[in-house]
């Protein structure tokens, strides 16, 4: 009874499909970043519901999300397929695997082989279902093929997409498509943008495609405008000028926040580069002057055209009007400056409101698949369904039985990202009593498991808690809701600013010095 017991926790815990998405965006198994997004562990949740076509979201991005596999209404043409082996060579994922890895690695000396037991660098034998695969990988993960369609990812960052949980939404997009795709596609290239184009970042390896998510997920929007027009232009110049990235279409992701000159954006793209976009709220912006003088130099039309002749007809009337000698001149220069004052009152009220409303709704124009999402509502977006809260429930227990039982390093590691996820959730669900209750559990479980292991209670480990592993359990145990932060954490913290008002006033000093010399000379 207690083996059945053993391996339907064991069982729950494996099969998680939760764990595999951690460990996928470098949230376990890895050493994470200093600073992690509020909504980070939101994202997944709303992943959830994306790839499900029950929900309203999961079928509005279907067309997106399962990307087509035509071409100007041609299929393309099939790879070659060759059959995997019932067992494929793969690097240990946990320590509890070591029993399974190829006899011959414990041949290896102890210092080297230990070393590749910390690093999970050893390989076994693990078992797989009769499959078929596209030529030339055997992989059921990221696998690139000269022949196989791209895509590159152009990432909104501007300071709009923090309203309304765009940002998070957004990122779960991106998520959800990489992550269904990743079987299909060849290369992936990501830049974001926001006043500025970003860094264009590459995926051609399983590696580099982990490292591309999880840069995805940890993005922050801070930039101060949207220049869509230069990020479309940069990613059409990119595919032009690189073999590597022929016939690669476009994914934007976007609040729409910004106008777009879509006549010369379609010549560039031409026939061969496809756009898809997902807008995300429905932005929309003040009719300022300097607004009205904006789109009157990028729209184009009639009005527009108008408007700048006379503006340019005003700034000459009134270098007339300052070098006038008679009264009389003065006089019917005003008159006329008073005429074009009133025409381009007029003209400018009609280019904002034709900006007003067109505001956004120039990427629709361009895209092959295009799809508007309202802003989230996060008490219903986050809301945890009976189902899945039944799901959280039956996993924290799981791994408290199991941890209690063997307390095993990577379910402390586990304990930990769970224990960020459901406490983040928990904000918006504070009628699951339960599930609190079990968070508590968790956390209590991780002080002990930590006290323990300062004072080396567990011998008998296998592989000691590494220092990455520590910190994760730190920060999680030490950000409990309510409590504000941990004294070490909150240490880091302010080490951490103390360091940056250093760096920042001797990067002040230096430019008053640079200021000075370049006075005197």
């Amino acid at each position: 009874m207690d083996d059945d017991r053993f391996r339907s926790a064991r069982a729950v815990i494996e099969e998680e499909p939760l764990f595999s998405e951690f460990e996928l965006a470098g949230l376990v198994g890895t050493e994470l970043a200093e600073r992690l997004p509020d909504h980070l562990w939101l994202i997944f949740e709303i992943a959830r519901v994306i790839e499900s076509t029950d929900t309203e979201l999961g079928k509005r991005l279907a067309p997106l999300v399962a990307r087509t596999t035509e071409t100007d209404g041609e299929p393309l043409p099939p790879l070659p397929t060759v059959a995997a082996e019932e067992y494929e060579a793969d690097l240990i994922r946990h320590f509890h695997e070591l029993p399974l890895i190829y006899p011959y690695q414990f041949l290896l000396p102890d210092e080297v082989f230990y070393q590749r037991l910390a690093e999970r660098s050893l390989w076994l034998p693990r078992p797989v279902p009769p499959r078929t695969y596209r030529f030339p990988t055997a992989s059921d993960t990221f696998a690139p093929d000269p022949r196989k369609q791209k895509v590159y990812v152009l990432f909104d960052v501007s300071r709009s997409m923090n309203s309304h949980w765009r940002i998070v939404l957004a990122k779960a997009i991106a998520y959800v498509f990489l992550q269904r795709n990743m079987r299909e596609l060849g290369t992936v290239h990501l830049r974001t943008f926001a006043e500025h184009v970003g860094e264009r970042y590459t995926a051609d390896d399983v590696p580099s495609f982990r490292e591309l998510l999880r840069r995805i997920l940890l993005l922050d929007a801070r930039g101060r405008g949207t220049n869509m027009q230069e990020a479309i232009e940069v990613a059409i110049a990119d595919i032009r000028s690189h073999h590597s990235l022929s016939d690669a279409e476009i994914l934007v992701v976007t609040d729409g926040a910004a106008h777009l000159d879509v006549e010369r954006l379609a010549e560039l793209m031409g026939r061969s580069i496809r756009l898809h976009a997902v807008k995300i709220g429905h932005e929309r912006i003040a009719a300022e002057p300097a607004m009205v003088e904006y789109y009157a130099r990028k729209l184009g039309t009639a009005d527009a055209r108008r408007l700048i002749e006379l503006q340019e007809r005003r700034r000459q009337l009134q270098l007339d009007l300052q070098h006038a000698n008679t009264a009389m001149r003065r006089s019917m220069i005003s008159h006329d400056i008073g005429v074009l004052d009133r025409l381009i009152a007029e003209l400018a009220e009609r280019i904002a409101r034709y900006a007003t409303e067109h505001f956004g709704t120039d990427i629709e124009q361009l895209a092959d698949v295009f799809v508007q999402l309202d802003d989230l509502d996060p008490a219903e977006a986050f809301r945890l369904s009976p189902q899945r809260q039944q799901q959280l429930e039956q996993l924290a227990e799981a791994l408290l039985e199991e941890f209690s039982a063997h307390h095993r390093s990577e379910d402390a590691e586990r304990m930990a990202a769970l224990l960020d996820h459901v406490r983040h959730l928990l904000r918006f669900n504070p009628d699951a009593q339960h599930l609190e209750a079990l968070v508590q559990k968790l956390e209590g479980a991780l002080r002990q498991w930590m006290q323990s292991v300062r004072s080396g209670q567990y011998q008998d480990v296998a592989i000691p808690a590494s220092a990455p592993l520590l910190d994760h359990v730190r920060t999680a145990i030490g950000s409990r809701r309510g409590d504000g932060l941990s004294l070490g954490v909150l240490l880091r913290v302010l080490w951490r600013r103390l360091v940056r008002w250093i760096r920042r006033q001797r990067q002040l000093r230096i430019a008053r010095v640079l200021l000075r010399r370049r006075w005197r000379r």
